[in-house]
Parts: structure tokens; sequence; C-alpha cells
């Protein structure tokens, strides 16, 4: 019966660390590569686990939220500028004689950047297309984050670092990484 029991925990048990073997060594290609030159920098993972998986739907999410923060302050700027044209038409018309042509230029120039900031609100993100038909909960990535050893090239002093590595579904690419802050 024991046997029974420990069998499905031993393949458990090898199935991850095969997993994680094959991001560890991805990870330490990654890091000992510089410009395509493999460097030994006598790599060692102290911490290594997956954190997360980037879906179709994550990814969506992630381009639209950059895409209205950009617009965003793109629409912010616009409304400052005409903020300061209505100022200016406020002024113009509180002169001795006011300037019937600049209050005009001034409005002119409002009723445009007001037409920018309508065409600006009706955007959507370009991206989105690449994602039409596929589902939602495809898997595009997953994050493993890795904390590491290695010798510094130039002081051979032994350096710990830690990085989220974006690396394909599979774990056999990858895509980018990103220091952790502690």
């Amino acid at each position: 019966m024991k046997r029974v029991l420990l069998l499905p925990l031993f393949a458990l048990l090898f199935s991850c660390g095969g997993t994680t073997r094959k991001y560890e060594k991805l990870i330490a290609d990654v890091v000992q590569t510089d410009g395509g030159v493999k460097i030994d920098l006598n790599f060692k993972a102290d911490k290594l686990e997956e954190i997360r998986q980037i879906s179709v739907a994550d990814s969506i999410q992630m381009i639209t939220d950059s895409f209205n923060a950009g617009r965003d302050k793109q629409i912010a700027s616009l409304e400052k500028s005409i903020s300061v044209f209505n100022a200016s038409i406020e002024k113009e018309r509180a002169a001795r004689r006011p300037s019937q042509v600049m209050i005009g230029s001034y409005q002119s120039s409002i009723n445009k950047t007001n037409e920018q900031i309508d065409a600006l609100k009706k955007t959507v993100p370009d991206e989105l297309a690449k994602y039409e038909n596929r589902d939602a909960s495809e898997i595009l990535a997953i994050v493993v984050r890795c904390t590491y050893t290695i010798d510094e090239p130039l002081t051979t002093k032994r350096a710990t670092e830690t990085f989220d590595f974006y690396l394909s579904p599979d774990g056999t690419e990858f895509y980018s990484k990103e220091r952790v802050r502690e």
C-alpha cells in the first residue's frame, strides 16, 4: 500500500524538478551569454519559482492599460492647452481694445484641440488585432523568478541577483528579463 502511495508522489516530484531544471538551464544560458558569446560565470540558481502565467487576456489588459495611460497623458496635455487658450481669450477681451482676430485665432485653436481630444478618445490600441480569434485563456508566456549567484566578470566576487524571466509557455525560449527590486 505504501508503494502505491509513494509512486505518484515520486512522479510528481520528478516532473516538477524536470521543469525547473529546464528553466534553470535556459536562464543560466541567458545570464552567461553576452553579445552571443558564452561566458562561464559559475552560475548557481539559489531559488527558482514559476510566479505566474501570462494569458491572452492578461496581455490584452497590459496593452490596454499602457495605451490608456499614454492617451490620458496626451488628453491632459491638450486640455491644459485649451485652458491656456481660454485664458488668452479672456485676457484679450479684457484688453482696452480687444482684437477680434486674436480671439478668433484662439477659438480656432480651441476647436482644433477639442477635435484632437475627441479623436484620441475614439482610438484603440493597434496591437489588439493580433489577439482576434484567440482563446483568452491561452498561455503566451510564463514568468519565472530566479535568485542566482554568479562570479562578477571584472572583480571575480560572487554577486547575488534576482530577476523575473519571461519565457515561452514550454520554457524553451527566452523573451525578456526584469530586475526585481527588493
